[in-house]
């Protein structure tokens, strides 16, 4: 049951962002229709407006309070934005976060002497502490050309502010620990949300051909988050502590341009 319980998070994490990208991307093709941003265009001679679709990878190293829980995890997610003609961009993005590097034992009141949690069955059970995470981010910045080979590259730098939540996926492999079942779960994941702030560093490209579309950099975030569960079973108390759950992130972007390819001219004598 507790298994079930954590898999019914996960797809609820997948869904909430799932949708959040699929609002997004409507807004973002009705503006699209609506200013003309799919006319064709030239990426190679000038400044132009381009929407995108992104989809990101990030490896992210935590630090602050956030690092006494868990160690490295990952991070993917979808993200649309617009570079205008005169290189302002925003947008924004959603993604989720996983990892098995947990470093807080949330269940270390059910672990025996032998440095077990024993099942129904008399036996040590199968026990697996994971992160799990979701966020939304709205975000805004720049871009300096330099560097590249159209007006249209250059450095970005972005600022963002969102929500973010995550958890500790309590994991009972075969699920024959009755204390971890249904809400005991709840005393167990220490479910945190709050508000993430982050600053994106890092090298836009598009190019001309259009096939190669990209961002790679670095982003900081720093967030203001408190456990919202309304006892951490381990500790016999409530946790009320305000927690500034921060990390690094190596970010790369691929990027999908919305617009049309000028045509070459043909010329007959």
């Amino acid at each position: 049951m507790g298994s079930y319980l954590s898999e019914k998070l996960m797809k609820y994490d997948i869904k909430f962002s799932s949708k959040i990208a699929g609002l997004l991307l409507f807004f973002y093709l009705l503006l699209g229709q609506n200013n003309g941003v799919f006319s064709q265009q030239s990426v190679r001679d000038s400044s132009i407006f381009i929407p995108h679709i992104d989809a990101y990878y990030s490896f992210g190293l935590p630090s602050g309070d956030l690092v006494r829980r868990f160690g490295y995890f990952h991070n993917i997610g979808l993200g649309f934005y617009i570079k205008d003609r005169k290189s302002w961009v925003y947008g924004g993005e959603t993604g989720i976060q996983f990892g098995d590097q947990v470093k807080e034992n949330t269940i270390s009141n059910l672990v025996t002497s032998g440095g077990g949690v024993i099942d129904v069955d008399g036996n040590y059970a199968a026990m697996k502490l994971s992160m799990r995470g979701i966020n939304v981010n709205a975000k805004g910045g720049r871009l300096f050309n330099k560097w590249g080979p159209n007006p249209n590259c250059g450095f970005l730098f972005l600022l963002g502010v969102g929500y973010w939540q995550h958890r500790i996926r309590v994991e009972d492999v075969q699920q024959k620990v009755p204390q971890i079942e249904g809400d005991y779960q709840q005393g167990y994941d220490r479910l945190t949300k709050g508000v993430i702030f982050s600053q994106y560093i890092g090298y836009q490209l598009f190019s001309n051909s259009r096939l190669l579309n990209l961002s790679l950099g670095v982003e900081f975030n720093q967030s203001i988050m408190r456990n919202i569960r309304a006892y951490n079973f381990n500790e016999y108390k409530k946790d009320q502590s305000k927690r500034n759950d921060n990390y690094t992130a190596f970010k790369l972007y691929w990027s999908i341009p919305l617009y049309k390819k000028v045509p070459q001219d043909f010329y007959y004598d």
